[in-house]
């Protein structure tokens, strides 16, 4: 299991992290390979599996489990791009049963979101806490599916009116298990695709093994490979041994 392998090149006044988006020394981070479980357990707050703040070129978190997340009072996540996470790529990560959004961004830019799956969360699946004028982050080739709570959570759009542009959501694959109707920001997947979010993207089940018990393998005749979602292997994830 590799936990984290960090590369820091200190210069003079630089600090190793920080919060916002001022000058750091981090880069090149790597958090891959880990089974991330049992997190918070109703004791603590504003957490995640996974947890970053601050511009973080060539970072990335790839291939992780993370799963069971519980909270005490409010922010029990995933994937938590928190303070200015910026330049990450997240990618090949299965996160299920999150007490709240398997991805939150508070606030950050120019992040990769591609390749996950994200199931199973209760308050809401995906979540997005500030509206900037840069590009929060990319969206694409993600599996999510849920059963209850909100697709979506807090700011995707600017008002009542006008939607906000800056991110990016396309050849996604979306399946509420219940059978309820997926709404988009209170909209259908095409009054979504007419304001040029997840064009390419496919409301479909997935068709996995056993979600509910963690196995999230495709079956045969999966959607996914229409949005060239890559199946993730799981066998490598956490203890080999």
């Amino acid at each position: 299991m590799r936990i984290v392998d960090t590369c820091y090149h200190v210069t003079e006044h630089v600090d190793g992290f920080k919060w916002g988006y001022g000058p750091t020394a981090a880069h090149d981070n790597r958090i891959e390979f880990n089974n991330l479980y049992n997190i918070g357990r109703g004791m603590l707050g504003d957490m995640a599996c996974i947890y970053s703040l601050g511009i973080q070129p060539g970072t990335v978190e790839r291939n992780n489990l993370c799963h069971d997340v519980t909270r005490y009072a409010y922010g029990g996540w995933g994937i938590y791009t928190d303070e200015g996470s910026s330049q990450i790529v997240i990618e090949n990560n299965i996160v299920y049963r999150t007490q709240d959004a398997g991805f939150y961004q508070n606030y950050g830019r120019e992040n990769i979101v591609r390749n996950n799956i994200f199931a199973l969360g209760q308050e809401a699946q995906l979540q997005r806490r500030r509206q900037e004028a840069h590009l929060s982050f990319t969206f694409e080739h993600n599996i999510v599916y849920w059963n209850q709570g909100k697709l979506f959570q807090d700011i995707w759009k600017k008002g009542p009116l006008f939607y906000d542009d800056q991110l990016h959501l396309d050849y996604n694959l979306y399946w509420q298990a219940s059978g309820q109707p997926i709404q988009f920001v209170k909209e259908s997947l095409a009054e979504w695709q007419k304001r040029g979010q997840d064009v390419h993207s496919l409301v479909a089940d997935p068709l996995f093994v056993d979600p509910e018990h963690g196995d999230f393998t495709l079956k045969p005749g999966s959607p996914a490979a229409k949005i060239g979602f890559q199946p993730i292997d799981m066998s490598q994830m956490g203890r080999t041994k």
